[in-house]
């Protein structure tokens, strides 16, 4: 759980309320305001701004247009990366009601403390908003009870300084920010028999490192509106972290390559230290971005709710967006998969492990059999490398746990000295099992791509539309 907790951090790093209350205060701090539970993460987006950077970066995939703007609160998990709970409002281009968002997205309309909600198959509620129809209520999973206390708070929770202050920040200068709290979930001792591993510390003690790491309460990371060049991060600690100043970027870099985040741009990120603060900036690229925005699914929610027209009187009409919709979000995954570059197969295979999870999530309502068989399809594809590759790596370890003990060999009575140290058997064993990793990948891909190819063509002729 600590060592989870810690990559969480690295992971991230790379990475509305009713109208009536005071517009002094921002929209993060109202979510805090009215939380139904207890939250640790916080998180904004300004989807047009940051389509914009993505474009002058050149990333092919982009946010949905139909979104505006995103504001959020969770409870993050940080064993596994995923929420316990997430609500926020999201800012459309087009109004919403509860009769339109049925039409659109399925489920049904509900009554909860006064207020007219629609339960998504997404296993998520909507809650639209009458003085301000463009604005859309998003709370996940669809928890009723928790919705309840979401519509009317009763909760004062007594967050710490850190998040109120980061939730109160001016969002008129962000296309990005999200920052995460920390405190008191690491536990120097474990975190230290962990640390003991990555090579980047070799020179460094892991008690020191753990026991700063330790102190951390929280990190925040932020994308401005003029470029993706200069994404900041920053750790705030109880502690200086100015021992870390040197090592903070390969160390970084390391964890997050051994548990499948690879982000090896931030080798190349500036570091400042000031009193407990450490502070890394630098450019992100589109694999990271893609990684770290995935994590949350408000935004995707309410790209749904919003994309979808209006097609209820026409089943079939309906059945072929939802089934496009579908094909589409697949294979925005499986790019996503291409386009990540892990340096080492563990890294490659708990990527390919995750998107496979991501394409399970996805919403199946009015989606044809065919095509809701083609994403298990893909799903299990991916999951089947990801398994190929760890048990390819296991087999490699145990050859080179036989070699390293094979320095020479006796034969006769005479002594023979084997001149190929363990180290170069070793090498060999590494090269071997990585050649094979990387070719059934690359066959899994094949794989898939033949088989979108022929999903296509299929559904293309079904539906008399471009898939």
């Amino acid at each position: 759980m600590q060592t989870r907790a810690f990559l969480c951090t690295a992971l991230l790093l790379f990475c509305s309320v009713p109208v009536g209350h005071a517009q002094e205060k921002e929209k993060i701090a109202l979510l805090l305001d009215r939380s139904p539970s207890a939250a640790n993460a916080i998180g904004y987006v300004h989807v047009e701004s940051l389509n914009r950077l993505m474009d002058e970066a050149g990333f092919k995939n982009k946010a949905s247009k139909v979104v505006k703007e995103v504001w959020f609160i969770s409870d993050l998990n940080l064993s596994d990366f995923r929420p316990k709970w997430e609500a926020g409002y999201a800012v459309l281009s087009q109004p919403v009601t509860t009769d339109s968002l049925v039409k659109s997205v399925g489920g049904y309309v509900d009554t909860v403390e006064g207020r007219e909600v629609v339960h998504s198959p997404n296993q998520s509620y909507l809650v639209p908003l009458k003085d301000h129809p463009e604005r859309l209520g998003i709370l996940r999973p669809a928890d009723r009870s928790l919705l309840g206390k979401w519509l009317t708070p009763s909760m004062d929770v007594q967050y710490t300084p850190f998040l109120t202050s980061h939730a109160n920040q001016p969002e008129s200068y962000l296309s990005f920010m999200m920052a995460v709290e920390l405190k008191n979930v690491l536990s120097p001792v474990p975190l230290a028999t962990r640390l003991a591993t990555i090579e980047s510390l070799k020179s460094n003690p892991p008690e020191s490192v753990a026991s700063i790491l330790a102190s951390m309460e929280g990190f925040s990371v932020i994308v401005g509106r003029q470029s993706l060049q200069q994404c900041i991060v920053k750790f705030e600690f109880s502690k200086s972290p100015a021992s870390l100043k040197l090592i903070a970027p390969e160390m970084l870099a390391e964890i997050l390559e051994k548990n499948g985040l690879a982000a090896p741009e931030v080798k190349t990120w500036k570091v400042t230290v000031k009193d407990n603060s450490l502070a890394l900036q630098g450019p992100v690229t589109h694999a990271t971005l893609s990684g770290l925005m995935g994590i949350f699914s408000l935004q995707s929610q309410a790209e749904r709710a919003a994309s979808r027209p209006m097609l209820q009187d026409d089943k079939k009409a309906q059945e072929a967006y939802t089934t496009k919709h579908y094909f589409d979000e697949v294979n925005a995954i499986v790019e996503r998969t291409r386009d990540h570059k892990s340096q080492t197969t563990g890294a490659m295979a708990s990527w390919n492990d995750r998107r496979a999870r991501q394409i399970d999530e996805l919403g199946t309502l009015n989606v044809a059999p065919e095509m809701v068989q083609y994403g298990t399809n893909v799903a299990e594809l991916l999951r089947g490398n990801a398994i190929n590759v760890r048990q390819t790596n296991i087999q490699a370890g145990k050859i080179k746990a036989q070699q390293s003990l094979d320095n020479g060999y006796y034969n006769d009575g005479y002594g023979y000295y084997n001149y190929h140290n363990s180290a170069d058997y070793q090498r060999v064993t590494t090269a071997m099992a990585q050649g094979n990793a990387y070719g059934d990948y690359r066959n899994t891909l094949n794989q898939i791509d033949k088989l979108t190819a022929e999903t296509r063509r299929q559904m293309t002729s079904k539906y008399q539309i471009q898939f």
